[in-house]
């Protein structure tokens, strides 16, 4: 089997470092794969120490230090596969790493690049992805969280290429890392902003996770000062996709903020509200229908299917109204999955959205045949509560979807999430 995916290193000193991290990739990578291993003229003798330790990799020595972009650049034209994967020294990929992302990109050909969870020695998640405020500061998304199973497949603004598979193609299409960065810091944010704004996707799939030593081969002094120097060049040359973006800087005092920075790579942001029935047909539909939306399911406890896996967000035992508030503003669509449901709380918070109510059922109807039946008291009164709760949930919506049509394209259209179909 021929290998379709090329790992390229740039050093800066730490020899060691980049041995350990290839003898991490080898015990836990099956696929067959190449290395290429830039040295960035390491003052350590770093670049003559891999030339003698390291077997199996191409080594290429540079005669000055020309930053991590510029030796990724040089890496990737020694390269022939498919797929190039960036991979710092200080990272250590773990056992069944790599399928879940080629897989990803074999079952999504719009997708140009794919990063895993990356999640601190200690456990703690890194990031799943990462967003950028109209500032030009970055935050990883889940930084400091222990809870990694929450995570689930997402498009993002980009994800650090300390650990990013990408195609080679795309990278060639769009110029490869800009030469405009000074040493260290932006180039791969810069670099999947131009890729996005070709009309590629860039996604994260925490079904495969990385360990990361945050700035393990530079102190964080050093690398405060390179990214303050690279952030005025990427605002610079993305100052009208940064334009309608709210700070990241103290995003935490507005949380809003922050999931709407979150979810602003997605097409659409769709909300969809359970009751007692989950109407799984209609969530895989939902999925299918725009791979690139963001689709939120809020019910009243964790539901038996892995959803999360399926790329949708999952939320249970929440307040409705505390939790919508947290999320202002922030969905294009309310889907409310019959009338039993918390969506008239939610959307209080949610003012801007079309609400869609969806009927597979009239719950009256049950108990009105009961009660045809029985003639128990009880039977009628709550045949009575359903028929009102029903009729309150049909005031709310601004679209019904009864059981047995077949217009959730129609719907998606009439809100704006999807080009009208030709007849």
């Amino acid at each position: 089997m021929s290998p379709r995916v090329t790992f390229v290193l740039v050093t800066y000193g730490g020899g060691p470092m980049a041995a350990r991290c290839l003898e991490v990739l080898a015990e836990h990578t099956d696929q067959p794969y190449e290395v290429v291993v830039v040295d960035s003229a390491s003052p350590d003798g770093t670049g003559q120490w891999l030339e003698d330790n390291l077997t199996g990799a191409t080594v290429v020595r540079l005669e000055e230090n020309l930053g991590f972009g510029a030796g990724c650049n040089v890496g990737v034209e020694h390269a022939g596969t498919e797929f190039v994967c960036f991979l710092n020294a200080d990272v250590e990929v773990t056992e069944g790493w790599l399928p879940p992302l080629l897989e990803f990109l074999d079952g999504r050909p719009e997708v140009a690049a794919v990063a895993p969870l990356m999640v601190f020695p200690d456990g703690r998640v890194q990031e799943a992805g990462s967003l950028l405020g109209g500032d030009a500061y970055s935050r990883g998304w889940g930084d400091g969280q222990y809870d990694v199973d929450s995570f689930y497949p997402r498009v993002v603004d980009y994800a650090s290429a300390a650990c990013l598979v990408l195609r080679r193609k795309a990278f060639y299409e769009v110029g490869g890392f800009s030469p405009e960065y000074h040493i260290a810091y932006y180039e791969d944010t810069d670099l999947q902003f131009m890729l996005r704004r070709h009309g590629w996707q860039v996604w994260v799939q925490p079904a495969s996770r990385v360990l990361h030593v945050r700035h393990g081969t530079s102190s964080t002094a050093t690398a405060e000062r390179l990214s303050d120097i690279n952030r005025e060049v990427f605002r610079k040359r993305h100052a009208e996709d940064l334009a309608d973006r709210p700070p990241s800087l103290g995003i935490h005092e507005h949380t809003h903020r922050l999931w709407w920075l979150r979810d602003h790579p997605a097409s659409a942001r769709i909300l969809v509200v359970a009751g007692e029935e989950l109407d799984e047909a209609l969530l895989t539909e939902l999925r299918e229908r725009d791979r690139e939306a963001a689709v939120t399911l809020f019910v009243p406890e964790e539901p038996e299917q892995d959803w999360r896996s399926a790329g949708i967000e999952v939320v249970s035992d929440a307040e409705p109204a505390t939790w919508s508030r947290e999320r202002v503003g922030l969905y294009d669509v309310v889907l409310a999955l019959g009338p039993a449901t918390p969506a008239e709380e939610i959307t209080e918070w949610q003012p801007q959205a079309v609400r869609v109510l969806r009927l597979d059922v009239l719950p009256h109807l049950k108990w009105e045949k009961r009660y045809a039946r029985d003639r128990k008291r009880e039977d009628a009164v709550r045949a009575g509560v359903e028929r009102a709760r029903l009729a309150s949930a049909e005031e709310w919506a601004q679209i019904v979807m009864r059981a047995g049509d077949d217009v959730l394209d129609d719907v998606l259209v009439e809100c704006g999430l999807a080009p009208a179909r030709t007849r």
